[in-house]
């Protein structure tokens, strides 16, 4: 099969021809129909995110079960699937606590790109190659924990639901389970893409009345007046701080962090009123650090921190899928190309120049 294989950190991915492992115990093998291009991918691209190397990239992706592996009882051949970033494997302590998004088996899927027994199902020839996530989205095939493959209504649009696997859980989950923002409050989002449009969305269905779209590229600005923006701001030529005190008059109830930027980590604080809560939400480097006034913790702001959207993946997943389907909630319109696998180093230069919101690779 094919996949993208990002080799050494700052080279272009490279497709490769791969051979996959049948899934061992509660595992499944799924063939891909669709894969979201997600900025945490361009990071590890990068080198701002690490990640062992060989390694195949991807993480949102969604498809369809072609083969089950011993144990696995509630899913079957022909499933169609969303993939989620969690396992979610129900045992350890985060799982016991109603926490799936920080489940153990994530933590370690994440700093290994493998699967929860530590090996890859990923080889080219005699060298394994690690799935990021233990997914790796790019590729027309892959083998993940059972636990990873969301179930979804046959007449989903994988080609499209593929978003909700990391995107759209992530941002609309921060607004609507970290945050848990409450009808008629203000709303900030700084950063427009997937994730900051998903937001800004989250905002909406919860009944915020107002909020502000926070970025420098006109395009993403119209995208989120569409999706629920009342308002936008475009911080190359307004001063953040202003704008918002000038809508609000003391702040906004809740800063968003759609980048994983320092900079805009910190106007997120500055931007949030007394009680208000700033979410971080884009992924920084891990060596990052913050230097926050401590006054501000005695006005009650909040500095929180939104992973995965405080999602527990078996419910949301299928909701937010509904939720598209009833037109509630609006995907087709942050896609802004569909690709082929061998186009995803340009999806990737187009990241970086801050174009369009998500490109999707198709497989079929």
């Amino acid at each position: 099969m094919k996949a993208a294989v990002l080799r050494e950190a700052g080279a272009p991915l490279v497709i490769e021809e791969l051979e996959l492992a049948p899934p061992g115990p509660e595992e499944v093998r799924v063939r891909l129909v669709a894969s979201g291009i997600c900025h945490s991918d361009y990071s590890v691209a990068n080198g701002k995110l690490r990640s062992p190397m060989p390694v195949v990239l991807g993480h949102e992706g969604a498809g369809i079960i072609e083969e089950v592996g011993p144990g696995v009882d509630n899913l079957a051949v022909g499933d169609h699937i969303v993939a989620a970033l969690t396992p979610s494997c129900g045992k350890c302590p985060m799982c016991e606590e109603g926490r799936p998004y920080l489940c153990a088996g994530m933590m370690k899927a994440s700093a290994a790109s493998a699967l929860l027994d530590g090996t890859t199902r990923l080889k080219n020839g005699d060298e394994d190659v690690h799935q990021l996530m233990a997914l790796g989205t790019f590729a027309e095939q892959m083998v993940i924990p059972a636990g990873s493959a969301i179930k979804v209504s046959h007449n989903a649009p994988l080609d499209t639901v593929c978003l909700v696997g990391c995107g759209v859980t992530t941002g609309v989950g921060a607004a609507v389970n970290t945050a848990k923002v409450e009808s008629g409050t203000s709303v900030a989002v700084i950063g427009c893409g997937g994730v900051g449009l998903s937001i800004i969305q989250g905002a909406r269905l919860q009944g915020a009345a107002i909020i502000i779209a926070v970025d420098p590229v006109e395009e993403k600005r119209a995208l989120a007046l569409s999706m629920g923006a009342t308002h936008v701001v475009d911080p190359t030529t307004e001063d953040l701080a202003e704008a918002v005190r000038s809508l609000t008059g003391k702040g906004v109830h809740y800063a968003f962090e759609a980048l994983g930027r320092q900079d805009t980590i910190g106007q997120c604080w500055q931007i949030i009123r007394p009680s208000g809560q700033a979410v971080i939400v884009g992924m920084t480097s891990l060596k990052d650090k913050l230097d926050v006034p401590v006054a501000g913790f005695f006005a009650e702001r909040e500095f929180r921190g939104s992973v995965y959207g405080s999602a527990t993946p078996q419910t949301d997943i299928p909701k937010f899928v509904e939720l598209y389907q009833s037109g509630e909630l609006m995907l087709d319109e942050m896609i802004t190309k569909r690709i082929r696998l061998e186009d995803v180093n340009t999806a990737f230069e187009e990241m970086g120049r801050g174009e369009g919101a998500r490109s999707v690779i198709m497989y079929e």
